[in-house]
């Protein structure tokens, strides 16, 4: 890919998948959450000029799904009838130009707040770089079931459709440079700005390259897969 010369990736699984259990008191509003995925893409870029190359640790958590129970309709006296209706809202992207460690990554408990990381190191001068993005759905979208699709436990996937830019894009947009010149070292004209051309003149390829781990990864930015496995409709009863 144009403009990258190497790539390394660490991926954590998080969860199987939640349910809410069958009995909760009150009326509808039970709700189920999970996290699942992070990755850490670790992708040195070709450089140009002064800098030889620039080294960028991508950190992304496909974070979150939630399922909420908005309604249960109980068909009766003929079952097959019945409903189930959730409000879905599909797992938010959280990612990070950052120093997350391997610690970090496998700690599900607690998202990463990482340092900035170092993206070019000269000997007596740095550039350090740090951003964060998120993206995805704002308000859950209605799912419903019926009674067949419950008891042949069809899925459903809920996408996100408010992406309005790039991850990468997003990133690099939010992405703050500092440049450090140590007691050893010479200033470099002009570094910090050619930092950010190398990094804008691969965003294509980054997203490229994201996108593929994903996939590969089988997993889908903004998505979550939901099923009902099962419903009750019994009728009340007086008990001596």
């Amino acid at each position: 890919m144009p403009g990258i010369a190497s790539a390394s990736l660490t991926a954590t699984i998080g969860e199987r998948p939640v349910g809410s259990g069958w009995i909760a008191l009150g009326t509808k509003g039970a709700s189920v959450h999970t996290a699942q995925t992070r990755i850490l893409l670790s992708v040195q870029l070709v450089g140009s000029g002064a800098v030889p190359v620039v080294n960028l640790p991508l950190y992304v958590e496909i974070a979150s799904g939630t399922a909420t129970l908005n309604a249960l309709n109980c068909g009766r006296p003929n079952i097959d009838t019945s409903t189930v209706t959730l409000g879905v809202t599909p797992g938010i992207v959280d990612a990070w130009i950052g120093n997350v460690s391997t610690a970090e990554l496998k700690n599900f408990t607690s998202k990463p707040n990482p340092p900035a990381a170092t993206l070019v190191n000269l000997g007596g001068v740095t550039v350090t770089g740090r951003a964060h993005a998120g993206m995805g759905n704002t308000t859950a979208k209605s799912v419903d079931f019926s009674y067949s699709d419950i008891q042949s436990q069809v899925k459903r996937t809920v996408t996100t459709t408010n992406f309005t830019s790039s991850l990468t894009s997003s990133l690099l947009g939010d992405l703050s440079l500092s440049v450090n010149v140590g007691p050893l070292g010479l200033p470099v004209p002009g570094l910090g700005s050619t930092v950010s051309g190398i990094l804008g003149g691969a965003t294509g390829s980054i997203d490229q390259l994201l996108a593929s781990v994903l996939a590969t990864l089988g997993v889908g930015i903004g998505q979550a897969d939901v099923w009902v496995l099962g419903i009750r409709c019994d009728g009340a009863v007086l008990v001596n």
